[in-house]
């Protein structure tokens, strides 16, 4: 096991033993529980299966499934089911249900030569079993809380079981997911447990709800209860899933427009790229929001948009070696043009505060945003190494930086630069 993949082997690790206990609760009546109830399990495993096929990627990375969590969660907390025999099944046989139909998805996926991520089955699977195990806390046969509603109990104490058996199991999974990101991504466990928490809450919430909603409609219209409850959650992701397509489509759009300089011949090519790239996985490492680092990114992209009032482009566009006035000049410039859009006003005022030394901060307590001191340094690193990710032309670069440090760059900027930077080869 590598450093790199620990906590991922470990989610793994925890997910087997998850549909291990599951085995073990189900019982040697597993089959035979199946055979009372094939068409409520059927169903199910259907809505799952398809749910997983259709997930939808955050801008931050972050890949969602929300139907087919949904209905996980759902059946974890399903009791009387009008028209069919009471749903009341061990807590391993619903974990199994919903752990074979993420599988059979995921073989689906891997099929139709998509991306196939186990972890993230690991992480549902142990969600689910969490839910399914404290909504039968106190009953032996199955049926959990929904002992109280049959006997003539509040039907409100039950929807607050409900929910907070949906949410613990749905924050198990989340935080697992996020610590298995943190790890791939070299980032603080708190960034992207909070990014994970809270970016698109209407679709976590609308997974939150989606379960319980299934759970009291099914004693009132059986297993039309599945389409009807999970209706909600499909529109949310649909609006969802085209404010990620929009997202990304917006990106694209900044990004053919910071390729304008490079076919101009102002910048090298793929500069605006590279200097975005470092930029995010600096904010990344220093725990900016998403919110920011969307638009840091939209500033890092358009950062040399100023060189195209030049009378004649500075040389390979290393804006670092120019006079501070011109460097000043040129972020100027390139504030006024994205200004004029009307909708960019924060990515220009980052753009007109990236050449601001770090001297103004830390002397005379002048007011530089962070991502525009990210900026400062990404932009440095690829103008001193000339892209190049060689040993010698990465050395090279941070000595260069470390030459401004505390006066022209941030020194914690700096740091996570470093932490942040891959170097090949032996050091």
């Amino acid at each position: 096991m590598t450093r790199r993949h620990r906590i991922e082997s470990l989610v793994l690790l925890l997910g087997a033993v998850t549909l291990l206990w599951s085995l073990f609760d189900a019982g040697d009546d597993l089959v035979a529980t199946v055979g009372r109830q094939p068409g409520i399990l059927g169903a199910f495993l259907v809505v799952i299966t398809v749910g997983e096929l259709f997930r939808v990627v955050m801008p931050s990375g972050r890949i969602a499934a929300p139907v087919a969590t949904g209905a996980g969660i759902a059946l974890a907390l399903l009791g009387p089911v009008y028209g069919l025999a009471e749903f009341d099944v061990a807590a391993g046989v619903v974990t199994l249900v919903v752990a074979t139909a993420l599988g059979l998805a995921l073989v689906l996926r891997t099929l139709l030569g998509r991306p196939a991520q186990w972890y993230l089955v690991a992480a549902r699977t142990v969600g689910i079993a969490i839910t399914a195990t404290l909504m039968r806390l106190g009953d032996g046969d199955g049926r959990g809380v929904w002992v109280w509603e049959l006997a003539d109990r509040s039907p409100w104490v039950v929807a607050l079981v409900m929910m907070a058996a949906a949410a613990a199991g749905l924050f198990a999974d989340l935080v697992l997911t996020g610590l298995v990101q943190s790890e791939r991504w070299e980032l603080p466990a708190t960034t992207t447990l909070r990014d994970e928490l809270g970016e698109a809450q209407a679709l976590t919430f609308g997974v939150l709800a989606a379960g319980p909603l299934v759970a009291f409609l099914a004693p009132v219209i059986g297993l039309l209860a599945l389409p009807l409850g999970l209706l909600p959650m499909v529109l949310t992701y649909v609006a969802v899933r085209r404010y990620a397509t929009n997202r990304a489509t917006y990106r694209q759009t900044i990004a053919a427009l910071s390729r304008l300089t490079e076919a101009a011949g102002y910048t090298p090519a793929g500069h605006a790229s590279r200097v975005a790239e470092r930029s995010v996985a600096i904010a990344r490492s220093m725990g900016l929001h998403a919110d920011q680092i969307q638009e840091l990114e939209y500033a890092a992209l358009l950062h040399d948009l100023g060189q195209v009032g030049l009378r004649s482009p500075i040389p390979d566009g290393a804006t670092v070696l120019a006079a501070p006035d011109d460097q000043r000049r040129i972020a100027s410039e390139g504030a006024r043009i994205v200004r004029r859009t009307e909708v960019l006003d924060d990515v220009a005022d980052l753009m007109e505060r990236q050449t601001t030394p770090f001297r103004h901060v830390r002397e005379w307590g002048e007011e530089v945003p962070l991502a525009s001191r990210i900026i400062k340094v990404a932009n440095a690193y690829d103008d001193f190494s000339h892209g190049r990710t060689d040993v010698v032309s990465v050395d090279a670069a941070l000595e260069r930086i470390h030459l401004g440090l505390g006066y022209e760059y941030d020194p914690e900027v700096v740091e996570a630069l470093i932490r942040t930077n891959p170097v090949p080869g032996p050091r």
